[in-house]
C-alpha cells in the first residue's frame, strides 16, 4: 500500500473521527436527474438526461458495496457514457485504477490537462520535508485533457470545466447544463454554508481561497440550482455555497466541530 493510500485510509479517519469534517450525502437520489453513492467520506455523482448517463469522479480502489450501492439508485455503471474527474486522488480516481476491476470500462474519461501531472508523478501529491509524497492511481490510456473553460458536449449534456487550483494544482469544478455545478474538493460545506476546502488536504490552501474567487466571479450564481460537494453534501442555494470560502475551517482549534450533523466517523459505512 502506498503512502498517500495509507494515509487516506488509515490516518484520515483517526483524525477526524468527532471534527464533523466528512459529512457526504447517502447513496439516494439526489435530485430529479442527480443521484450519488457514498463511498465512506466520499460521494460518486451520476447525472441522467434522457437516455444519457455521466459521472463525477470514480471513488476508491476495490470499494466493496458499490455494485450493491448501484443497483439501489438503478444505476448500472456500463451505462455511464462519460466520467470526469475533479482530480486524481486516490478517493476519486480509484475507482479506474488498472489495478482493479473498473466498472466504468465503457465510459470515456476526461481530466483537467495540469491534473495529469499527477498520473505522471511530474507533480507530487504533497510535500513533507524533504519528502514528495506520490500519487498511487494508475488509469489506463485513452482519456481526455481538459482545458480550463472548455465545454463538451455528451449527447445533450454540456459539461463545463473551470479549472479551480488549491487542493491540487489541476482540480477542475464542473458546470453541468449551466445548473448543476460539482466541485469536488475545493469547497467544504456546513449549516453556514460553503469554506475554504480543508487545509491539510491541500497543496496550497491560498490558491484555493482564490480559485473559489475566481470561479463565483466567472459564473452566474442566479441560474445555478445546486451546488453539490464531494465530502459535504450539497445546496440549493448556490450564493450560500461561496458565503466564506475565504476563510479556512480551523479544524486543530479545540472543541471545535465543523457540521455537528455530520456522523461521528464517515468510514463506518452506513450499509
Amino acid at each position: 500500500m502506498s503512502l498517500i493510500d495509507y494515509f487516506a485510509m488509515h490516518v484520515v479517519p483517526k483524525m477526524y473521527r468527532g471534527k464533523g469534517a466528512l459529512h457526504p450525502a447517502e447513496t439516494g437520489i439526489l435530485t430529479d436527474n442527480v443521484s450519488c453513492i457514498r463511498e465512506y467520506d466520499v460521494n460518486i455523482f451520476f447525472i441522467r438526461k434522457n437516455n444519457t448517463l455521466i459521472a463525477i469522479d470514480a471513488g476508491y480502489k476495490n470499494y466493496p458495496s458499490f455494485l450493491k450501492k448501484a443497483k439501489k439508485i438503478n444505476i448500472n455503471p456500463s451505462d455511464v457514457k462519460a466520467l470526469f474527474l475533479t482530480h486524481v486522488d486516490p478517493d476519486h480516481a480509484g475507482g479506474l485504477d488498472i489495478r482493479q476491476t473498473n466498472h466504468f470500462s465503457d465510459a470515456e474519461i476526461y481530466l483537467g490537462r495540469i491534473e495529469e501531472n499527477y498520473l505522471t508523478n511530474t507533480y507530487h501529491r504533497k510535500q513533507i520535508g524533504p519528502f514528495g509524497l506520490k500519487n498511487s492511481i494508475s488509469i489506463k490510456d485513452g482519456y481526455h485533457l481538459l482545458e480550463d473553460g472548455e465545454v463538451t458536449m455528451i449527447d445533450d449534456l454540456k459539461i463545463q470545466a473551470y479549472l479551480v487550483p488549491g487542493h491540487t494544482l489541476g482540480h477542475m469544478a464542473y458546470l453541468v447544463d449551466d445548473q448543476l455545478l460539482f466541485t469536488g474538493d475545493s469547497i467544504a460545506l456546513n449549516k453556514d454554508g460553503g469554506w475554504c476546502f480543508f487545509d491539510i488536504f491541500n497543496y496550497n490552501s491560498k490558491l484555493n481561497i482564490q480559485s473559489l474567487h475566481d470561479l463565483k466571479n466567472r459564473i452566474n450564481l442566479s441560474e445555478i440550482r445546486y451546488v453539490f460537494t464531494a465530502h459535504n453534501g450539497f445546496t440549493d442555494i448556490a450564493s450560500e455555497a461561496f458565503r466564506q470560502t475565504d476563510v479556512i475551517p480551523n479544524l486543530k482549534k479545540k472543541g471545535f466541530v465543523f457540521d455537528k450533523t455530520a456522523p461521528y466517523d464517515c468510514f463506518t459505512d452506513e450499509e
